[in-house]
């Protein structure tokens, strides 16, 4: 395991003061190199749409670039076994679970009629794609969301402003962020930071051989998984140790 850093990297811890719960769709926490990609991505389109110029899309058909993230890099296996050096979100003074909101949807028979040239009298609300839905929604209710790594705090701090909420459901008002806050740790272990919570658990999908280095890590076992963004993409899966379940 080697890290690979640019001048002025160093331990970061980054911490997200919360409103309130956040929801997410897995059983560890968001990424902190997955919100650092897509806020540039973002960027990206919305400079392409002001230069009047084409934005190639996320695509599953096509092998996703690797952005040029303010982080290190870990080289985990080699070749393309590589990941940046940053954890999935720690939740920090959590309030005991399971909290539990539910929300619901059915379909807009008007807004169907009018995008229909042809449209049955009744679309089923029962079955089928547009039937009604309640479902459940997790919520990992704490004071902050904590996340360790190895990088640029500028750049990294620079990426992070704008973004004020995370997860699932921010419509509604969950995960909504009040401030960033990114501390420097210039003694700390880059090893430790960039793959471990603050608990000592494994704090992010990664390589078997990102092990060997760190002694006796709790993870939630081993799957196949992403190993850095687009984390969902079928280019990054691989056989991967998995962190250790920190979010209620």
């Amino acid at each position: 395991m080697i890290l690979q850093s640019a001048a002025g990297m160093v331990p970061l811890v980054v911490r997200a003061r919360m409103a309130a719960g956040v929801a997410h769709g897995v059983p560890w926490g968001i990424s902190l190199d997955g919100l650092l990609a897509s806020e540039i991505r973002e960027n990206t389109k919305a400079a392409a749409r002001v230069a009047g110029i084409d934005y190639t899309p996320y695509s599953l058909d096509a092998v996703p670039e690797d952005l040029d993230l303010p982080l290190a890099r870990c080289s985990g296996d080699g070749d393309g076994g590589w990941h940046w050096a940053a954890t999935f979100a720690y939740p920090e003074d959590e309030v005991p679970g399971p909290h539990v909101q539910y929300w619901s949807a059915r379909p807009d028979q008007q807004a169907m009629d009018q995008m229909s040239a042809q449209l049955p009298a009744l679309v089923s609300e029962r079955q089928g794609r547009y039937r009604s839905r309640v479902m459940p929604l997790p919520l990992t209710v704490c004071r902050n969301l904590v996340w360790r790594a190895v990088g640029d705090p500028i750049a990294v701090a620079e990426l992070l402003a704008p973004i004020m909420s995370i997860g699932k459901k921010r419509g509604a008002g969950h995960g909504h962020i009040l401030s960033w806050e990114i501390t420097e740790h210039q003694n700390a272990d880059p090893s430790e930071f960039a793959h471990l919570h603050p608990d000592g658990s494994l704090g992010r999908t990664a390589p078997a051989s990102c092990l060997h280095d760190l002694g006796d890590v709790h993870t939630g076992g081993e799957g196949q998984m992403g190993l850095r963004p687009p984390y969902m993409h079928p280019a990054r899966r691989c056989r991967v140790a998995l962190p250790e379940n920190g979010m209620g």
